[in-house]
């Protein structure tokens, strides 16, 4: 039997391969964090060897990390380590933490003006760093690209649902939904049009009462920028599984495709208690091959809580204001474009899957497949099969 490269917990595969027809990026402004700080702030918060575990054997190459974008991020590098193999993966840990320091809306940090800290004050004018600006006027862009599905703006409701969630969790024979005025006062302050953003002075201001969110682009948009840096470093095949954003490049070492397996929804959520996730093939619901892929997930099966006997995950409609009620997970295939995972998976998820396959089919650089319910009848687009690898 193949043992896939990676066991991910993923439902959207990207596989792109047209022209980018969406113009917001940072390449001309990106730099690594050694080329923008003083040796101190390296000290403090870019330190390699304090963040991060640098294994290297005759083959293979690979860091792993716990304490960025709140999950587990593994870079992989399959072929023989040189004298500038751990250097590389250091630069590479720069370019998460840079972007982790930058998105967050959880923490400040003295050497950034970051999301938080713009949240804080969203009366005032901030500066910002020109990657922020780059990641925010792409966020922006989306709006109307995911027909109002995707908003950065949406943080206040999204706050309300999230501590209802974590409430939830804590004292779970007391779980209620936000409350419905609540709701509609957060509402009044989601319009993304009151985002002021200076693209070329790279200056932010906010309506009073706004608050923005990254959390639906900013891992997928630190991938590619992590995938850039590797590149230029001259890495020839590696995996980047960042908490199940998976990117990859080149071919696996005994020549084939790198192989995805794309774990069963249902499975996951009761604990592969069932005699179906038992095996590897019941476990896993799709098997994706393929070379310079990126594959993302969005799904309702595991940030979720119950308001007696209805499930509530964490992916908010903006045009509703609640969760999407309808699928499970969404998976999608792009082999360029790739920067723009996150906020696909998302828009799809949140689309009515007519509406998603009429999008996605419609677009050269796109193929997705749709978790529609417990029983696993799903839908795929018009070239998803094209990446379907097979179990041995």
């Amino acid at each position: 039997m193949i043992k896939p490269a990676l066991l991910a917990s993923i439902f959207i595969i990207a596989c792109l391969t047209a022209t980018s027809v969406f113009a917001a990026s940072d390449e001309d402004v990106f730099k690594l964090a050694k080329d923008k700080y003083s040796s101190e702030i390296l000290d403090s918060y870019y330190s390699c060897e304090d963040n991060a575990v640098i294994t290297l054997d005759n083959q293979t190459a690979s860091l792993t990390t716990l304490k960025y974008f709140g999950t587990s991020i593994t870079i992989s590098l399959y072929q023989a380590p040189t004298e500038q193999t751990r250097a590389s993966l250091c630069r590479a840990l720069s370019v998460i933490q840079e972007y982790h320091y930058l998105a967050s809306d959880y923490s400040t940090y003295p050497h950034v003006t970051n999301v938080k800290s713009v949240n804080e004050a969203p009366g005032q004018s901030h500066d910002i760093d020109p990657q922020l600006t780059a990641l925010i006027a792409s966020a922006i862009d989306w709006h109307q690209q995911s027909r109002g599905r995707f908003n950065i703006a949406l943080s206040p409701v999204i706050a309300l649902w999230r501590a209802q969630r974590f409430a939830c969790e804590k004292q779970k024979d007391n779980c209620s939904t936000p409350d419905e005025m609540a709701l509609k006062q957060a509402s009044e302050h989601i319009d993304v049009d009151k985002i002021h953003l200076d693209r070329q002075t790279n200056k932010i201001q906010l309506a009073e009462g706004m608050s923005i969110d990254l959390g639906g682009i900013a891992k997928g948009w630190m991938v590619e920028k992590l995938y850039d840096q590797l590149i230029r470093d001259g890495m020839s095949r590696f995996v980047i599984n960042a908490g199940g954003n998976i990117r990859h490049y080149g071919l696996h070492p005994s020549g084939r495709y790198f192989n995805i397996a794309i774990e069963d929804p249902i499975c996951r959520q009761n604990h592969y208690r069932s005699p179906k996730c038992q095996s590897e093939q019941g476990r896993y619901h799709e098997l994706i091959a393929g070379s310079d892929l990126t594959v993302v997930s969005s799904g309702n099966y595991l940030k979720y809580f119950m308001v007696d006997g209805k499930k509530y995950h964490h992916i908010i409609d903006p045009k509703t204001l609640y969760p999407e009620t309808e699928g499970i997970s969404v998976t999608v295939v792009l082999s360029d474009n790739q920067i723009y995972a996150d906020v696909i998976s998302t828009m799809l998820f949140l689309m009515p899957v007519d509406e998603g396959l009429e999008y996605v089919n419609s677009q050269p650089w796109i193929e997705a497949i749709w978790y529609i319910n417990a029983k696993g009848d799903k839908i795929r687009s018009t070239g998803f099969n094209q990446y379907t690898g097979k179990w041995e």
